[in-house]
């Protein structure tokens, strides 16, 4: 009786230090959207849509709490959500067909399966990587307060790879061809 879980191997972090290795040679392409983006939509809903809150910005209702606070955290969920869900859609897509990376990676003896897991893994270190600039933006405006945000790139990884497991589940049953 064969099992339907593929056989993985070491070659899965093969595939990972692939991906890592190029991304550290476009280290800029990859690291100032991460870095831009959260400043500018704390700039424009923080401090622009904030100032229509009033004195101090509070919400009503919510305390204490400022509109630009209660963005913050949103601001580094979506910086992970994008992070893994562009790696593993537009990105492997570029990969796999205009580059033919996969074609190159599966003539070696690494397996498909093995080619998707590690590109889910890498999906899941880039979302833990952006979710840490986000957080490193967001802390940089003084919105966080609590050393629990330290957890924020192990959270970001295991979310980023719920979110590019998603995608290629979606893949699978076939919706988003």
């Amino acid at each position: 009786m064969t099992s339907w879980l593929p056989s993985l191997t070491y070659r899965v972090w093969l595939v990972w230090r692939r991906n890592l290795d190029v991304f550290t040679k476009t280290i800029f392409v990859n690291f100032l959207p991460a870095l831009i983006e959260p400043i500018l939509y704390l700039a424009a809903f923080g401090f622009g849509l904030g100032a229509l809150f009033g004195a101090g910005g509070h919400i009503p209702g919510l305390g204490n709490t400022t509109y630009i606070q209660y963005i913050g955290p949103g601001l580094i969920s979506i910086g992970v959500m994008y992070g893994s869900f562009y790696e593993c859609t537009y990105a492997s897509f570029v990969r796999m067909y205009y580059q033919k990376t996969f074609d190159a990676i599966i003539a070696t003896p690494i397996s498909v399966e093995e080619v998707i897991a590690g590109e889910m893994l890498w999906g899941a270190t880039r979302a833990a990587i952006n979710g840490t600039i986000v957080l490193a933006v967001v802390a940089a405006f003084g919105l966080v307060s609590s050393w629990w945000a330290l957890l924020v790139p192990v959270v970001a990884f295991f979310g980023g790879l719920l979110f590019c497991c998603v995608r290629h589940v979606f893949h699978v049953i076939g919706i988003g061809h």
